[in-house]
């Protein structure tokens, strides 16, 4: 198959060949530029790989913006957690279980 330049606009034919490789011990297949461009990726993304009658399917998985809480509350207080005041560390009692509900 030959590699078909292409603009966002039509992002429809794309086709390239590649070979799987040798990696340790497992099997590896590298991703040109222009593969990596179509698809948005960069080192370190995480990609989904889907296999459905013996078709593969890679596609981009967006990570959440924040990977803990700590990240979380750092963001939206724009300061280090140690400096976030916290007006009280007290458990709350929010009564007794009404459902299901496992403690």
């Amino acid at each position: 198959m030959k590699a078909k330049a292409m603009t966002k606009d039509t992002m429809t034919n794309f086709a390239t060949k590649t070979i799987i490789r040798r990696w340790g011990n497992s099997q590896g297949i590298r991703l040109s530029k222009e593969v990596l461009s179509q698809m948005d990726l960069k080192e370190d993304d995480t990609v989904g790989i889907s296999i459905y009658d013996g078709k593969m399917t890679i596609e981009k998985i967006n990570k959440p913006k924040y990977l803990n809480l700590q990240e979380r509350l750092e963001a939206f207080y724009k300061r280090p957690l140690e400096e976030i005041y916290v007006e009280n560390e007290q458990e709350v009692d929010v009564g007794n279980p009404v459902g299901d509900e496992m403690w």
